[in-house]
């Protein structure tokens, strides 16, 4: 039964309907949760708070994992509270845990979800995404959400000078926020490859995750780290870094499971 016209209580069978295909529309934040959760009970109304106060520029769909099982599995929940954001009829992003309102907001943000019944459009194109948020906060200078949005595109532009200067200037609100804490490694991964020499196995395993290829860019590394376990070697830092960028949160326990059983 519909919680509110903007909250939705969501089942296995409701859920391509009202979540995968009302996703072609508007977009659909969809909260994994349960009732014994006591991070979840802090972050569900924080969530049904917003949708309520965005008036329609996002739908909130509550999935109790304990009674959808099948969908928790269908999409690899492995903690909880975990919130994915579907737009076009696809996943475009999401967070583990209950973070704070704020940076639920600048995550709404970077996903063009603002208030007000409305859905802010960047363009694909990375260079013009820089100039329209380039013009918004001149618009509208006090929102942090629109600073870290910029923050990103200028890093995504490969600007990353201009980037590493905006992602320190970001205020407390949003500093610490997952976009932000990942892109700022970022940077730090392309300086480190940057200065490797050619044909370096560090060097090759930071191109091949810079290039998406996570899988065998961690394999690299770690096959490094065997051959040099230093507290500083190159690999060991290529690899902090490289856990601090990466969003997979399985991923990134799988290779902290693997790098201990390197070095311990």
């Amino acid at each position: 039964m519909a919680k509110s016209a903007f909250i939705q209580d969501i089942t296995t069978a409701s859920f391509t309907t009202a979540v995968v295909e009302r996703s072609r529309d508007l977009p659909v934040l969809v909260d994994f949760w349960a009732t014994w959760c006591g991070p979840c009970r802090a972050l569900g109304p924080i969530l049904e708070r917003l949708a309520e106060e965005y008036g329609g520029a996002f739908v909130l769909a509550k999935v109790d994992t304990d009674r959808e099982q099948a969908l928790a599995m269908q999409f690899q929940i492995r903690s909880i509270p975990t919130v994915m954001l579907f737009k076009g009829g696809k996943v475009a992003g999401g967070f583990p845990g209950a973070l704070p309102e704020g940076q639920i907001r600048s995550f709404l943000t970077q996903y063009g979800v603002v208030a007000g019944g409305g859905t802010e459009i960047w363009s694909d194109d990375v260079a013009t995404r820089v100039v329209e948020l380039r013009a918004a906060l001149a618009a509208d200078g006090g929102r942090t959400d629109l600073q870290l949005a910029l923050a990103v595109a200028l890093a995504d532009a490969g600007l990353d000078d201009e980037a590493a200067v905006a992602l320190e200037a970001l205020p407390a609100a949003v500093y610490s926020d997952p976009a932000a804490v990942r892109m700022r490694a970022r940077l730090r991964l392309r300086a480190l490859a940057a200065a490797r020499p050619s044909g370096d196995a560090v060097g090759a395993g930071l191109e091949a995750i810079m290039a998406g290829d996570v899988v065998t860019g961690l394999d690299r590394l770690l096959d490094a780290l065997r051959e040099d376990k230093g507290e500083d070697s190159p690999p060991r830092q290529a690899l902090v870094e490289v856990l601090q960028a990466i969003a997979d949160d399985s991923v990134v326990r799988e290779a902290r499971r693997r790098m201990a059983a390197i070095l311990f």
